[in-house]
């Protein structure tokens, strides 16, 4: 019986991380069930031994491409000050990024299937915005709250926009400058000083 549920939930967990790479690169509409189980090398008739529902399988997928997808920022915000920021930014505008949506931020990726939709993965949406917000406003170094929070919003609406633009435009030389330049204008907003210490060396 063991064994049986050890099994059962590693095929669960499987199903998951592929839905979770799969919404983040199609969005929660490109989400084909039947397509899904044959990737995990299970069966159609399979999928209701793990979920009552496609929208159940959303609500779980969309949970873990968000938290899968903000590895970075937690991360980043580990290391801390200036370099965890400047570490951050470069990842996240970077090429590789915006080639591989499968294994990026969450946040960007289902974003607007999010906002059209009304059932838990707002939620789920929601509180991992707040999880980068705080990891943000943390690595400003800034020690006014209020400032830092401001910037932390203002960095990660320009993260999500600048990956999320040098996506769909079809000119590779603009979306190389997307990237580019808002990488550039978001680091020069952090002071070097301030942005040095990290969270353990303030007071």
């Amino acid at each position: 019986m063991g064994t049986s549920q050890e099994a059962k939930a590693a095929s669960h967990d499987r199903i998951l991380d592929i839905a979770a790479a799969r919404i983040r690169r199609d969005g929660i509409g490109g989400l084909v069930v039947a397509e899904l189980m044959k990737e995990a090398g299970l069966t159609h008739g399979g999928f209701y031994r793990h979920f009552d529902s496609r929208e159940h399988l959303v609500a779980e997928a969309t949970q873990r491409a968000l938290s899968q997808g903000s590895a970075w920022t937690i991360a980043a915000g580990k290391v801390g000050g200036q370099r965890g920021y400047t570490t951050l930014v470069d990842g996240y505008l970077s090429t590789w990024h915006r080639d591989h949506p499968e294994s990026g931020c969450g946040v960007a990726g289902v974003a607007a299937d999010t906002a059209r939709g009304g059932g838990p993965e707002r939620g789920s949406y929601t509180r991992q915005v707040k999880v980068c917000l705080a990891v943000l406003a943390d690595l400003t170094g800034n020690p006014d709250r209020q400032a830092a929070e401001r910037e932390a919003v203002l960095t990660l609406s320009a993260l999500v926009g600048a990956i999320s633009m040098a996506r769909a435009v079809d000119d590779p030389e603009l979306s190389e400058q997307i990237l580019t330049n808002a990488a550039a204008a978001l680091k020069e907003r952090i002071p070097n000083q301030a942005g040095s210490r990290t969270r353990e060396d303030r007071p």
